[in-house]
């Protein structure tokens, strides 16, 4: 091969490399924005050492999504705790509407195809313009026993207040993001990623 051209070969890999480390946004037909966060988040040793420890690890997503008429802000929360005993993950992912889903997982190669095949809705469904830059704030927290049964507690009692699994109100919504942000961004943060995405929209159907 030529060295033009493998030189070519290399860095289309290397921007398809730092594709795949990027989240993927999505903007549905009913206009909710949605993230599907990158599976290299979980694989670094810091992250790995503190999903390994025992303690849940809360992964908070803060999100603002622009189209030239506005900003909406939005985010999500993920726990993430290793039962030793079973050598389970335990997961549970509260999206922007307070809707809490729980999975167990019976390995990390489950875990990261979890994380990077499921989407967190961040953004309540609203009108957007033809192009949607989406920023986005991941903190990697660790908790220690006292915080995770105190966060948890905090978060049944808001969540539960809001509506029993019906569809949350804006202010709703707002209400449970400064609540997820409250209960964790204030917490010793072991890693910050931030990126700057475009988003796609769902394909009709």
């Amino acid at each position: 091969m030529p060295r033009r051209a493998a030189l070519l070969v290399a860095l289309i890999a290397l921007a398809a490399a730092g594709a795949e480390r990027r989240p993927a946004a999505t903007i549905s037909r009913s206009g909710a924005l949605a993230l599907t966060l990158p599976a290299d988040v979980l694989q670094s040793d810091e992250v790995k050492r503190q999903l390994t420890s025992g303690l849940t690890t809360v992964f908070v997503l803060s999100v603002s999504a622009g189209d030239g008429n506005g900003t909406a802000k939005g985010g999500a929360r993920i726990d993430v705790r290793y039962e030793l005993w079973e050598e389970k993950y335990l997961v549970s992912a509260t999206d922007i509407s307070g809707h809490e889903r729980k999975v167990t997982l019976d390995s990390e190669a489950a875990l990261v195809r979890w994380w990077s095949e499921n989407a967190l809705t961040v953004i309540q469904a609203r009108k957007y313009g033809r192009d949607v830059d989406v920023q986005v704030k991941l903190k990697v927290l660790p908790f220690s026993s006292r915080e995770q049964s105190d966060t948890q507690r905090w978060l049944a009692r808001t969540l539960s207040a809001g509506g029993g699994g019906r569809e949350n109100t804006p202010a709703q919504s707002a209400e449970i993001l400064r609540i997820i942000v409250e209960t964790s961004i204030r917490r010793r943060t072991l890693l910050e990623y931030q990126w700057s995405v475009r988003a796609q929209r769902e394909a009709p159907p």
